[in-house]
């Protein structure tokens, strides 16, 4: 980890990507701390207050700091971007590990015919429907995003899985004797970890972005709880009284993807080993 965090700082893209992405986590742990104002606390003295003295970024529609909601609306963008990919690597990992390893007709005419029906479809497509069907929040639509990306991992997966297992000491391990789950989990996974790890951290960008559409449709984080997704919505509704409500939530997502997207490909300059 030392050796990979070295290579990465000695790109100044990648240094830029993994201090954003390490500005969110710490903003997003710490934000009743950092936060100045309660965010869901309206201030009807003061709607749609420019950038001042006591509200930096200026205020929305009921009094409502702009700045704490920025600062709470991190956790649910980083909170969906997160597990969303985790849940679709949780499913889509030991499927395409299994598919890949044992192929025959199921890994042909079911997975793969599954998998490519469902990557046919926009993803922000699936994901509307399924959060219209079970409805709007923010778990809903984390497990939506987590299962419309799945496809994505099983086919990685798959895909590598593959490859490794024509390697001689995954033929040396069947030799030996070793039961086809032992030499999945100590043989093969390892060896496919890499290209996943950096197919998560892309995923975990337009997972964000995914969240913050279905947000801004209103089938995601519902109200009063801060999103940015949401904010720029309601921005919209005020574009030539307070432009400012837009930009902010939009500076915050374009910010996040940026960083999340520059750290992603520092990672996979780093882990590939012809760049070594």
């Amino acid at each position: 980890m030392a050796r990979v965090l070295r290579r990465m700082l000695r790109r100044p893209l990648g240094a830029l990507g993994l201090l954003i992405v390490t500005a969110l986590v710490v903003v997003a742990i710490f934000a009743p701390q950092i936060a100045p104002h309660d965010p869901t606390r309206p201030d009807f003295m003061a709607i749609l207050q420019p950038p001042g003295d006591v509200y930096l970024l200026g205020t929305d529609e009921l009094g409502r700091d702009i700045l704490s909601r920025l600062i709470y609306g991190a956790r649910a963008s980083l909170q969906a971007g997160l597990i969303a990919v985790l849940l679709a690597a949780g499913i889509g990992v030991p499927i395409g590990l299994v598919s890949g390893y044992f192929r025959g007709p199921l890994d042909e005419y079911v997975v793969m015919r599954l998998t490519d029906a469902m990557m046919a479809f926009p993803v922000i497509v699936l994901a509307l429907a399924m959060t219209a069907v079970m409805g709007p929040s923010l778990y809903t639509a984390m497990i939506a995003i987590g299962i419309v990306y799945s496809p994505i991992f099983i086919r990685l997966a798959r895909a590598q899985t593959l490859s490794v297992r024509e390697t001689e000491y995954v033929e040396a391990a069947r030799a030996l004797g070793n039961r086809h789950l032992g030499i999945m989990v100590k043989h093969v996974l390892p060896n496919i970890a890499s290209p996943l790890v950096i197919q998560m951290s892309v995923s975990m960008a337009t997972a964000i972005l995914v969240e913050s559409a279905l947000s801004f449709l209103g089938l995601g984080v519902q109200p009063p709880t801060p999103s940015w997704g949401s904010m720029l919505r309601i921005g919209t509704n005020y574009m030539s009284e307070a432009p400012l409500i837009s930009f902010w939530p939009g500076l915050a997502i374009f910010v996040a993807v940026l960083g999340i997207n520059l750290f992603g490909d520092a990672l996979r300059d780093v882990l590939d080993p012809r760049n070594r």
